[in-house]
This record gives C-alpha cells, sequence and structure tokens, in this order.
C-alpha cells in the first residue's frame, strides 16, 4: 500500500534545525584548537531510513568504544587555580573499516558523525590527556588515530583505528555512530552498553570485600556522610565518581579566594563486547581470545575476585602486599570486558589528595560479572 503523497513530501523537507557546538564547561565553551565545525542536527528514526546508504562494499564495525569525562580549575591565560570549572567530554570509536567491493573505496572521516540526542557532532583531532595512572587513557593513547580526511581501501583492505569527537556529556543510550548519515550499529554494539550500564551500576564491595571509601587515618570503614578532603575511593564505578565530583566541587566553593585549591578529575570507560574470552592461568591476569589477541595484561592488583557457585571468591590481602596473585583458566563465551579508570585530585601543596583507580570486569552473556579486577594508588603531598 503507497504511502500518501503529502506525507512523503513532509517527510523529505522535514526541518534541520543547526546550532554550533563543542566541549561544554560549567561557565564558558571550550573552543576546540582546529576550526570550529561541530554542529548539531534534529534527526528522527524516520528521517535516517530516507537517508543514503554508505558506499557499497564498505563494512565499518566497532571494535571498542569509550566515554571519557574530564575538569580541572586550572586558568590558563592568569595562570592561576580558580573557581571556575572547566569540563570536557569525549567519545572514542576504535574501528575495523573493511572494503569487502571489488573497487577502490574511499573512506572519508569528514563523513563520519556522532548523533547524541537531538545533536550530531564532527570527529576532532584534540589529543586526548595521556596518563600511566589511568590505564583507559594509556590504552586509547596508543591506538593508532585516524587523522586523514581521506583513506583509499584496496579490495579486501581492512584498517583499524580510532576517532574521536568532542561531546556533551557521557554516553547514553542515544549515542549513534553514523557514516554518510547511515548508522553504524549492531545488535553487540547495543549488548556492549547494557553491560557497561551493569558494570557503573555494580556494588564492588560485594566482589571485593573492602568498602568503597578510605579515610586517610581512619581506617577503610569510612561512609561519607559530609565531604572530608583526605577521602580515597578504594574501587570506583559511576556513584562513587559523582560523589568525588561532586564534594570536590562543594569544597572549591567554600574556599577563600586566597586559598583556591587544586581540584582534577577524570573518568574514562571502555567497553568492548562480543569476544570469547580465555583467562589464562598464573600469577596476572591475562585475558585473550579467540585469535590470540591479548585484551588485558596485568600485573599489578589490589584485589581479584572471582565468580564461583553464585558467589564471589576473592583476593586481596595477597594483593595489598604485592605478592603473585593465583588466577585459574577460565572460557568465557560471548563475553564483554568493561574497563574503568578514574582520578580525583583536591588541595593544596603539600597538602593534596591524590586517587587514582583502574578496574577491569568481564561479564558473561547474562550480564553477570564472572572476573573483576581493581588496582588503586592513594597519595598525599
Amino acid at each position: 500500500m503507497k504511502l500518501d503523497t503529502k506525507i512523503v513530501i513532509l517527510l523529505l523537507i522535514a526541518t534541520i534545525t543547526v546550532t554550533f557546538s563543542g566541549c561544554v564547561e560549567e561557565t564558558k565553551v571550550a573552543p576546540e584548537p582546529e576550526s570550529l565545525d561541530n554542529y548539531t542536527t534534529n534527526i528522527s528514526a524516520v528521517n535516517l531510513t530516507l537517508l543514503p546508504r554508505m558506499e557499497n562494499g564498505l563494512e565499518i564495525r566497532i571494535v571498542s568504544f569509550s566515554s571519557i569525562y574530564m575538569r580541572d580549575n586550572w586558568d590558563e591565560e592568569i595562570q592561576e587555580w580558580t573557581y571556575n570549572i572547566s569540563e570536557m567530554y569525549y567519545a572514542a570509536y576504535n574501528l575495523s573499516i573493511k572494503n569487502n567491493g571489488s573497487d577502490v573505496i574511499n573512506f572519508k572521516v569528514n563523513d563520519l558523525h556522532l548523533r547524541a540526542g537531538d545533536q550530531l557532532f564532527n570527529t576532532t583531532t584534540r589529543k586526548l590527556y595521556n596518563s600511566s595512572m589511568l590505564e583507559v587513557l594509556a590504552d586509547l593513547g596508543n591506538e593508532n588515530r585516524i587523522e586523514d580526511t581521506t583513506l583509499s581501501l584496496s579490495p579486501g583492505q581492512t584498517m583499524n583505528g580510532s576517532v574521536v569527537f568532542c561531546v556533551d556529556s557521557l554516553y547514553d543510550r542515544s549515542f549513534l555512530l553514523i557514516y554518510n548519515a547511515t548508522p553504524v550499529t549492531s545488535a553487540s554494539f547495543e549488548e556492549s552498553l547494557e553491560a557497561l550500564e551493569a558494570a557503573e551500576r555494580f556494588n564492588y564491595s560485594v566482589a571485593f570485600g573492602v568498602p568503597p571509601y578510605r579515610l586517610h587515618r581512619y581506617g577503610d570503614s569510612y561512609e561519607p556522610g559530609r565531604v572530608r578532603s583526605f577521602t580515597w575511593a578504594n574501587w570506583v564505578n559511576r556513584s562513587i565518581f559523582e560523589f568525588f565530583k561532586t564534594a570536590d566541587f562543594e569544597t572549591l566553593q567554600r574556599s577563600l579566594p586566597d586559598n583556591i585549591p587544586d581540584t582534577e578529575t577524570m573518568y574514562a570507560i571502555r567497553v568492548m563486547s562480543e569476544r570469547n574470552l580465555t583467562v589464562v592461568s598464573g600469577n596476572r591476569l591475562l585475558v585473550i581470545d579467540d585469535f590470540g589477541e591479548e585484551l588485558i595484561n596485568k600485573s599489578r592488583s589490589s584485589g581479584v575476585a572471582i565468580l564461583r557457585n553464585q558467589s564471589y571468591e576473592s583476593q586481596p590481602e595477597a594483593i595489598e602486599m604485592e605478592e603473585a596473585i593465583e588466577i585459574p583458566q577460565m572460557t568465557i563465551p560471548d563475553a564483554t570486558i568493561v574497563q574503568i579508570s578514574f582520578e580525583g585530585v583536591l588541595g593544596w601543596d603539600m597538602s593534596m589528595r591524590l586517587s587514582y583507580n583502574n578496574q577491569d570486569t568481564i561479564l558473561d552473556d547474562e550480564l553477570n560479572i564472572v572476573l573483576a579486577r581493581y588496582y588503586d594508588r592513594k597519595f598525599i603531598s
């Protein structure tokens, strides 16, 4: 049955509203170092089905996805700490791009966009902060970054690399990668977002056997009833990150003008989905996929937890003493890896709390956390 002619015409001339967008701060918009050409567009699901398809034979697969939050209160122009907090959000996609056709295909980075709600963002060449203390950011820094405007792919050729978008928020279900107006998605990637949400909501005290917070000189039983400067995170999930984000901001706002503290917060998450994993037995967390690729290879841990018979076996004590750990051989089909890194810095010279956390979590196809590892570092400067 044919659609009414008027309906078709209305769909084809649907209004598209365009506004500029960048990395958002609480008090101003942080400009891109390159020309600012990010834009936002209202795009409905119906409109997407009417837009042109990507070039015949071009296959784009999402290998991993990362969402990153960074903020500080350092003013580059008067070179001092201020009350103003600059906030930046990034989304990074590691892609596998393949030419399945019989002719050369030109992959154009400028045709790649990220839809987030009613906004559409271009890729950015801005470099992400790389820190050896934050494992997610360190891994992203080691990836091949796709920056060439146009890449020619011969028939059968595959290229891997990452693209980064400067966005307005951490990930949500509205995030949709688009190439030449065609969605780049799959059922496995949608499931990976479910695993990511499950990992961020999980109370890791159940698995690791330690509380979420540690108060300096007062043991590990601290539950935050009020803001204290020297409070560290033992492990991290979304609620722990949100607590420090809010608490450190409140401390900053209460400070006197001649005694403004340094505050830095970073939160980075990464997800790799639909992998048949093998956890190699030994004294480190070594995880490989069907092709023998090392997805996790970590020698340092503060705790490891393994799900057995619906309860967790944890090994925190030996890890704290930097002793060898014992990880059994495990096979986990259709698994998802979720990695989380967190940095919480607050204070003044010689009186500063520095909290660093890194976690690796493996979920099965039913979103059960079957293995988790955390590594935390706590300092006072």
